[in-house]
């Protein structure tokens, strides 16, 4: 009886870590992007004048010819390189490195054409976590306001309200 928390508390550690692995285990074989990629990169002959989107990273600008050797930064990360046309769309700001979102039809093996392109800022991504950390003190704040911690019985009890 003495022992009962502590039991419990192992069992369902385990319990979550165990169902935390068969999630990640299933989650390549469940992924709606990941199926799409490899069909596209399987048998891409049968997706020709498809219309795709994805995330990716810039190898080389070619500002001549208006292309883009990008890298698609879609999970598992092991596609080759996409060549992009990018026909009238301006491309004078991009550089190697940037990560951008493409829209565009499949034209053939490894080749598309992109209908939009929007260039992805890395302060953005980083902004939603910085507006996020005020919410932690806060939180932490209202827990500990309302529960204390008895360490004889190692755990968490309501504080009392005319105490």
């Amino acid at each position: 009886m003495k022992y009962k928390r502590l039991i419990l508390g192992l069992i369902t550690i385990i319990l979550l870590v165990t169902s935390m692995i068969y999630c990640f285990q299933e989650y390549d074989k469940n992924d709606l992007q990941i199926k799409k990629c490899k069909l596209l990169y399987g048998s891409s002959d049968n997706y020709n004048n498809t219309e795709i989107s994805f995330l990716g990273y810039i190898y080389t600008v070619n500002k001549i010819n208006h292309t883009l050797l990008v890298d698609i930064q879609e999970e598992p990360w092991n596609y080759p390189a996409i060549t992009i046309n990018t026909g009238n769309i301006d491309i004078k700001n991009l550089k190697k490195g940037d990560l951008i979102d493409v829209i565009g039809v499949l034209n053939g093996k490894n080749t598309m054409t992109a209908t939009k392109l929007w260039f992805n800022e890395q302060w953005k991504a980083d902004l939603i976590n910085l507006r996020s950390l005020p919410a932690i003190p806060f939180v932490l704040f209202l827990f500990f306001r309302t529960w204390k911690y008895n360490t004889k019985s190692w755990r968490f009890e309501w504080r009392k309200k005319n105490a």
